[in-house]
């Protein structure tokens, strides 16, 4: 009679043991690359206790009813978990409190306290009962978790690298725990508790994170994370750096970078990241949009050849960011797609070492989003580089810091960067952080010259762009490369509209385009003569135009702007039009008076150098935020402050849902392209169905909802608006498709 072999996983099959070997490679390449956790935790034991957690985390499966559904059986209606965590007690050499502790690891690794509090509490008789029935399965299978369980020393010399105690084998059911009665109950009681400190602080964090983190990637078919990067320096491929990169190389701590766009602010963050860097390798490069995550992204893998398999990319649309990269380099559309995800679900493990990503992940976790204490866990220790972090809106900015406050905590350390950065903005992240600032050194030759030399005139014009296209129309057609930035897509697609005749060449590029004509678009940009655009050219595009003309905005968004113009300062000194008067639309971006201040301020100055700019910006910024926006700024900060004080592990947080609020905007299918969408979505092509999407502000969905021109599918899970598209203009909010009524 063959010897009975017990499952932890059905397709392919997969025994307990196989699968706890996986787990625990995966933990041997963690307790190697992370040391520093041990500290961190406050716990000398924490990688032992981990070992334990990931040993007895399956053993429930062993109830012969979990045995039989793994074998197309009638379906086994518990949590293998809580039984697992019933053997705990046999656990030895440790304290009650640590017992505890491993057994909410166990318990929780798959659903969260509130969950198991609401479906499977054995308080209660219901409950009481459920559990014996189920503990009873267990037992039948006892004298192979007995064999199971002589194997841990072993097990613990080839993974943990020295030897502990094995488990002591149970005499009788009442040798073992339920555990969520001893655990989970003694847990949620003492919570306020300073007794419980150790265990609800990063202690607790980290032993569910970790042991979240070691199941799902060996259940992903990896065994080990990839290692941090080593050598950056040498991969930046520049052969000599300037001072202020030097200076990032050899600064160890917190810091603030200013430089001037294209001077090598991303290689400097580079060389500080590796000098400061743990022996996990963990960065995290932290931008504010989309476009720019996917520019540094390629940056990364491509210039620097870093490997598409140690970056990953962390936004709304990574997946499809992977996609696309698949599809160029000729994969077919399925084995495209089955790459992507596993590629996106690898980055949302702990696995690479560089993560390119927007803030909004990192809210995510410290707002207790399901898989929080993973993240945290990754995040211990690390370096964080938030590149432009000046150009959030105060709600954001406040969340940020406090995230930065917190995970100070944890031993992480931060460098931002920016070519401009208010001085109350140093001040308010001072307030956190001891910075130690590196600037430009005017003493240098090269750097003074990156100071000083001016790379753009400035000129006001009175009134407004679309009272003035004239002038634009005759630098058109003296052959300049022209670049024009309104503050709304209403007044880029105006403007557009009127010049795109006088150009050889010309494009609009703004919010509201589809996702495969935005492609399109920003692929071609080197080859038009003009290009019209809303902020979404004020960031990460690689361009460089001849000429700017701006409706008028605060200083910093222009000084953006000013970057995609002579961008490397090749062509002289470029010229700058702003026009001192926008749209009626733009008091809902812009605070007026810092915009009156900006060109009150501009109006005074000719010739601009990075020096120069410097001190425009403080000066328009001195008295820092408005009393709106500070009054946002504190009320934000003491709002996510209240948040993260009532983040405890072992749980999702009761407030995940304030996350979700933060996402201003909405995806939606243009009416036009409805019957496209739904047809490849019905043939399961997500990624291709993802082009038709555009994206709108919360305020527009409510102004197209409100006169029925926006509606929800419910069987399909989207959002439709009956507004007109162009393929040169993109989405038309005023106006509505015609011949084509919503139905709802």
């Amino acid at each position: 009679m063959a010897r009975k072999l017990l499952l932890a996983k059905s397709n392919p099959p997969e025994s307990l043991i196989e699968h706890t070997e996986n787990c625990l490679s995966v933990f041997k390449s963690i307790r190697e690359a992370f040391p520093h956790l041990v500290k961190l935790s406050g716990q000398s034991e924490f990688f032992t206790y981990l070992f334990y957690a990931i040993c007895l985390h399956d053993v429930g499966k062993a109830a012969s009813g979990f045995q039989a559904q793994l074998k197309d059986g009638p379906r086994w209606n518990y949590r293998h978990e809580i039984l697992s965590a019933s053997l705990v007690p046999l656990l030895d050499g440790m304290t009650e409190m640590d017992r505890k502790a491993i057994a909410l690891a166990i318990i929780t690794h798959h659903r969260g306290i509130s969950e198991l509090r609401e479906r499977y509490a054995t308080s209660d008789h219901v409950g009481r009962e459920r559990y014996e029935v189920h503990m009873n399965e267990l037992w039948e299978e006892i004298d192979l978790i007995a064999e199971y369980l002589l194997l841990f020393p072993s097990l613990a010399e080839k993974f943990l690298g020295k030897k502990v105690p094995g488990p002591l084998l149970p005499d009788d059911r009442n040798s073992l725990w339920d555990a969520y009665m001893k655990a989970v109950v003694w847990y949620r009681k003492g919570i306020q508790d300073e007794e419980f400190t150790s265990v609800h602080s990063s202690y607790g964090i980290f032993l569910r994170g970790l042991l979240i983190a070691c199941d799902h990637l060996a259940s992903s078919g990896e065994t080990a994370i990839r290692v941090g990067l080593r050598d950056i320096g040498a991969q930046l491929g520049i052969a000599n750096f300037r001072s202020f990169q030097r200076k990032c190389n050899y600064t160890v701590g917190n810091s603030l970078l200013v430089a001037p766009t294209g001077s090598g602010k991303t290689e400097a963050a580079l060389l500080w990241a590796e000098r400061n860097q743990p022996s996990s390798g963990r960065i995290y490069y932290v931008l504010p949009y989309t476009a720019s995550i996917n520019a540094m992204y390629q940056r990364f893998t491509q210039r620097y050849n870093f490997g598409e398999e140690n970056v990953g990319v962390l936004h709304g649309k990574a997946a499809y960011l992977v996609y696309k990269t698949m599809m160029e380099r000729q994969y077919d559309r399925e084995s495209a797609e089955k790459f992507a995800r596993k590629t996106l679900d690898l980055t949302r493990k702990l696995y690479r070492p560089v993560r390119v990503l927007t803030p909004f992940q990192i809210l995510k976790a410290l707002f207790g989003v399901k898989g929080w204490e993973s993240i945290l866990s990754e995040m211990a220790g690390a370096v964080f580089v938030f590149d432009e972090i000046h150009v959030y809106e105060p709600h954001t900015t406040a969340l940020i810091l406090s995230s930065v406050e917190y995970l100070s905590r944890l031993d992480t350390k931060f460098l931002f960067l920016s070519a401009t950065f208010p001085s109350f903005l140093k001040r308010e992240i001072g307030k956190i952080l001891n910075l130690k600032e590196i600037a430009l050194d005017e003493h240098e030759p090269e750097e003074q010259r990156l100071l000083e030399k001016p790379r753009h005139r400035c000129e006001l014009i009175e009134g407004q762009i679309v009272d003035r296209l004239d002038r634009i129309k005759l630098d058109l057609n003296n052959g300049k490369r022209i670049l024009v930035v309104c503050n709304t897509v209403k007044r880029a697609q105006e403007v557009y509209d009127s010049l795109r005749k006088s150009a050889s060449s010309s494009k609009l590029l703004h919010g509201r385009f589809i996702l495969r004509d935005r492609e399109t678009i920003e692929r071609n940009l080197d080859k038009v003569q003009l290009l019209v655009g809303t902020q979404a050219v004020e960031v990460s595009l690689d361009i460089d135009f001849d000429i700017l003309y701006t409706e008028p905005a605060p200083i910093d968004a222009l000084i953006q702007r000013f970057g995609r113009v002579n961008r490397h300062g090749t062509k002289g000194i470029a010229p700058i039009h702003i026009f001192t008067e926008g749209s009626e639309s733009d008091k809902y971006f812009y605070d007026p008076q810092r915009v009156s201040e900006t060109l009150n301020s501009l109006a005074r100055v000719a010739e601009l150098n990075e020096s120069l700019i410097i001190e425009l910006v403080d000066t328009v910024y001195g008295m820092g935020y408005n009393n709106k926006e500070q009054k946002e700024f504190d009320t934000a900060l003491a709002h996510f402050r209240e948040v993260l004080s009532s983040l405890f592990p072992f749980d999702e947080s009761e407030r995940e849902e304030d996350f979700w609020e933060l996402i201003r905007s909405l995806e939606v299918v243009p009416i036009r392209f409805e019957e496209e969408y739904r047809s490849l979505k019905d043939d399961k092509q997500y990624f291709e169905a993802m082009k038709y999407l555009a994206s709108i502000s919360f305020g527009q969905g409510a102004k197209l909802r409100n006169s029925d021109r926006l509606a929800f599918r419910r069987d399909g899970k989207y959002w439709v608006a009956d507004a007109m598209y162009d393929d040169e203009l993109g989405l038309i909010v005023d106006q509505q498709q015609q011949g084509i009524g919503i139905v709802d």
